[in-house]
């Protein structure tokens, strides 16, 4: 329950510390704050985020392994520094341009002048849905591994995610045409490096 809670409150934290970030996500530049933005907020949050908290608290005698807590705390911080760090790069360079901007160290460089093929976002096209499913897999690692409902929560975020990375790719290629064929070369990755 502990990392229950440490994580959901590192979750909101670093979710308020670039809260304008919200306003150059797809959800309300493409989709003008749509269904799907909305179904997350009225079915998500309230009734699937809760879902760990509530089994850990049925199930409070379990204890989990040192192990499988070092895993979950591994797998914590491996995805959500990926799942911040890779809007927060785009971010960066929507509001304020890429001449005085870094990434890693290194000048921001441009396909170009439109598609961002520094960080993560030179490695995939979307790692910042990686980070996220990755997140809240650990959250649901919390609960341990005796039943499989906590788990509902990472693995229906696995499939809206995919196919969302799917219209993603689509609405790009059309906006970029070629472009996006080069930029896929280089960004091979959809969600799941050398696999999807």
């Amino acid at each position: 329950m502990i990392c229950y809670q440490i994580f959901w409150y590192l979750y909101l934290l670093t979710h308020y510390i670039k809260e304008d970030f919200m306003l150059w996500t797809f959800d309300i530049i493409e989709e003008h704050f749509g269904f799907m933005l909305v179904f997350g907020d009225l079915i998500y949050v309230p009734f699937l985020y809760s879902i760990v908290g509530w089994f850990i608290v049925d199930n409070i005698n379990q204890t989990l392994s040192i192990p499988w807590i070092l895993l979950t705390l591994l797998i914590h911080f491996f995805g959500h520094f990926i799942f911040r760090e890779t809007n927060w790069q785009k971010f960066e360079i929507r509001k304020h341009g890429s001449k005085n901007a870094k990434i890693w160290g290194e000048t921001v460089k441009l396909l170009d002048g439109k598609l961002l093929i520094s960080g993560f976002w030179g490695i995939g096209r979307h790692l910042n849905y990686t980070g996220e499913i990755f997140t809240y897999l650990s959250i649901a690692m919390c609960s341990g591994m005796t039943f499989w409902i906590p788990y509902i929560l990472p693995f229906s975020l696995f499939i809206l995610l995919s196919q969302r990375a799917f219209r993603d790719d689509q609405r790009c290629r059309k906006k970029y045409g070629q472009l996006w064929d080069e930029y896929c070369k280089i960004a091979t990755f959809r969600i799941i490096p050398f696999i999807y």
